[in-house]
């Protein structure tokens, strides 16, 4: 039996959901519970939650006892023993139907029938019935809840129906009184979303609640007019039960301890709603809503939220913690779906639609670095392999001698330095992390790290440095003294002798500069601003697919996944990068970016050193060639694959084929049978026969081709793009322009 089928739906568009319906027979159920030890004797809802839960995270051989981690009171399997005796006395003294009377008592212990006796929630009313995936979000008691929904599915809706439920029924214990009585009173619920419109949704939702039933509005406190709540200085709803709900704005712009709506921080809570969590900065949560789960015990956590592509903390409740509960419901599970998709898939893009209704965590739609990049990238070696041949033979570099090498470095007085080497790999284009060194910051740290540049220097004997110019300005140029005096000593040893070329490796970089790069296709200079510069450069080549980093190295990794798209330019439209969470940092990716960088700009075709000569490609013609053979567009792009690949031109490369009909096989080999009668060209295999140089047979077959070429001037070659090197007179290399 798969258990998964029993316990999810595949919509149409085949994403995987849970079944708030689903029913297992009572043969699985005893069997999780002999091996798992689950609760068997609670409501289905619950049976369903805890075998989806170690599904979800057990592993291989794993007969772990205690599976099910998530905290719970979980979900009465239904009405106590003895219960219909007391219902049916509640009938007879307050003459009612008993189905009254039982949903009266059943309402005490079931959310669920509370709304539908307090608010008039009935599932016959189309209009106004609890879908079944919420009945179940209503109903759960976990202490750690993530909701991963799609948009319009009606999370605010459930969640603000929850919130009022826990404020009329969740009793917390506030200690003792003067004389020793005991004080219950209910709950102080703190909200907390990115934007003021959330809030104000969420607060309106909770008091058309309310206001249906005009007892329960009663019991409110606050408000004026016929408003139940006040927005000033926060917005807040209270109880005469003692009970709160508090509601905080928290986003993106908005100060560190959320003081844009109402300062959150000091405040204490029974039970934290995050509404759009993936939008919250993480800053937030560590600041203020991490303490008080820490400090305050049997605090109740509720994150909603339609994923943005960040892989943050709502991502980790998701898919990472298995002490916590993931509910996971797409757009498709709306009664009317089949009504509305069709509008929707017009109006998004597919990524949009994947994201916004399916909600899924779209990879690379927040951070610079796309999750895929980094993990291709990764590659089993260490640091202190890379000088051992057949590490770096198995990575794919050859020779290591012939590697052009490069040190970043980025000062930070606070994280400390870090120094990053890259290598690059002439012969098979790819560039491999060498080496990554952190020196903290301390009472010495100048000395301490113009030590490490020296060490490093003559470890690597790199071809250039590339330095942040920012913090250690003076420390480059105390080097490049250094290295000046140390040219003029008598008896220098191996390490003198590479110190004394320091002067001539290190670059001075700053960020926030414009620097001037070449175009590559027309050699003029062209001006782009230092950071953006460094930080296309490392897309490029990690989106590309060439950069190697160690799998070990889990810092850059996090710093990559942290690098985020903070803002953009009013005027042009430009990207300001930062970081999503200030304590991952990203130091060691500046480092990596300065290094990568470095080797671009010294190095490839946008160098400015004038080290390289500009190549412009143009169209030529086949008569260039002196060839009377016929090719076809797709015989032309093989020769001069085949071209590239006998000369080792560089890696990146482009031809540009001028197809005749649709460019497949099957018209390639009817355009060539067009011009030919049969007979006089081999059509299967003349690409074979002009690659091993072989030509025509004789002089007849040449005129009948000539013949065709001038005949009414039908016949017009294909003139494809070629960036090829060709030998000159004296066997030496050059570049066709």
């Amino acid at each position: 039996m798969d258990i998964k089928k029993e316990l999810y739906i595949e919509n149409e568009y085949g994403y995987t959901h849970q079944d708030p319906d689903a029913v297992l027979s009572k043969e699985v159920i005893q069997e999780y519970k002999e091996k798992y030890n689950i609760n068997t004797n609670v409501h289905r809802t619950c049976v369903n939650c805890q075998i989806r839960q170690i599904e979800k995270y057990k592993k291989e051989n794993d007969d772990d006892p205690k599976g099910f981690k998530v905290k719970c009171d979980f979900i009465p399997k239904g009405l106590p023993a003895g219960s219909a005796s007391k219902v049916r006395q509640i009938a007879d003294d307050s003459d009612i139907p008993y189905d009254r009377a039982k949903k009266l008592v059943l309402a005490t212990v079931d959310p669920v029938a509370w709304a539908e006796l307090m608010l008039g929630f009935d599932d016959s009313n189309e209009n106004w019935a609890i879908r079944s995936y919420q009945k179940e979000q209503l109903r759960c008691s976990a202490y750690r809840l993530a909701c991963r929904e799609g948009r319009r599915s009606g999370k605010t809706f459930i969640m603000a129906l929850k919130l009022v439920y826990y404020a009329f029924n969740l009793l917390i214990n506030k200690g003792f009184d003067s004389s020793g009585n005991e004080v219950i009173e209910g709950p102080s619920i703190m909200i907390v979303t990115p934007y003021q419109a959330q809030l104000t949704n969420i607060f309106n939702e909770m008091e058309d609640l309310v206001k249906r039933n005009k007892e329960l509005a009663h019991q409110v406190t606050t408000g004026t007019a016929d408003s139940l709540y006040i927005k000033t200085p926060m917005f807040k709803m209270e109880f005469r039960n003692g009970g709160s709900i508090r509601g905080f704005v928290s986003g993106l712009g908005v100060k560190g301890d959320g003081s844009g709506g109402g300062t959150i921080r000091g405040q204490s809570a029974d039970v934290i709603y995050l509404d759009e969590m993936d939008m919250i900065p993480e800053d937030i949560l560590d600041k203020v809503i991490t303490p008080i789960l820490l400090t305050k015990p049997g605090v109740r956590l509720i994150a909603t939220s339609t994923p943005i592509g960040k892989r943050g903390k709502f991502f980790q409740w998701c898919l990472e913690r298995d002490d916590f509960k993931e509910d996971y419901y797409p757009s498709s599970v709306l009664p009317h779906w089949d009504s509305i998709k069709n509008e929707l898939l017009k109006e998004n893009t597919e990524e949009g639609f994947r994201a916004e209704y399916m909600a899924e965590f779209i990879e690379g739609s927040f951070g610079v670095f796309k999750p895929s990049w980094i993990f291709n990238a990764k590659k089993d070696y260490e640091y202190h392999e890379t000088k051992l041949h057949n590490v770096m033979l198995r990575l794919g570099v050859p020779n290591v001698n012939e590697m052009i090498k490069c040190i970043g470095i980025d000062w930070n007085k606070n994280a400390g330095t870090e120094f990053f080497v890259m290598g690059y790999c002439t012969s098979t284009g790819l560039w491999i992390a060498l080496d990554a060194i952190n020196v903290p910051a301390t009472q010495y740290s100048a000395k301490r790290w113009m030590e490490e540049v020296i060490r490093l220097n003559y470890k690597w004997k790199p071809d250039y440095i590339y330095a942040d110019e920012g913090y250690g300005h003076t420390i480059l140029e105390d080097l490049k003294l250094y290295s000046h005096r140390i040219k003029a000593k008598p008896n220098k040893t191996e390490m003198d002798i590479q110190t004394a070329r320091l002067n001539d490796r290190l670059v001075s970089f700053n960020f926030s500069r414009n620097l001037e790069i070449r175009d590559p296709i027309d050699g003029k200079l062209i001006k782009k601003s230092g950071k953006h510069f460094l930080v296309e450069n490392a897309i490029r080549i990690f989106e590309d697919g060439r950069a190697v980093l160690p799998a070990s190295d889990d810092v850059i990794s996090k710093q990559m996944l942290n690098y985020i798209i903070t803002k953009r330019h009013a005027v042009n439209n430009k990207p300001v990068y930062g970081m999503e969470n200030r304590h991952i940092g990203d130091h060691r990716l500046d480092a990596l970016m300065l290094a990568l960088g470095g080797l671009t700009l010294e190095s490839s075709v946008y160098s400015n050193s004038g080290q390289m000569e500009i190549s412009i490609p143009e169209f030529f013609g086949k008569e260039e060639f002196n060839n009377n053979s016929f090719s076809t567009a797709g015989d032309q792009e093989r020769e001069i694959r085949d071209g590239l690949g006998r000369y080792k031109v560089p890696r990146a490369y482009n031809i540009l084929k001028i197809m005749r009909g649709d460019g497949s096989d099957k018209q390639d080999a009817e355009i060539r049978q067009k011009y030919y009668n049969e007979g006089v060209w081999d059509v299967d295999n003349k690409y074979e026969r002009k690659r091993r140089g072989q030509s025509f047979k004789n002089n007849e077959e040449s005129s009948i081709m000539e013949s065709i070429r001038n005949k009414n001037n039908n016949f017009r070659p294909s003139e494809p793009i070629s960036r090829g090197p060709r030998r000159n007179r004296r066997g030496k290399r050059s570049w066709r322009k």
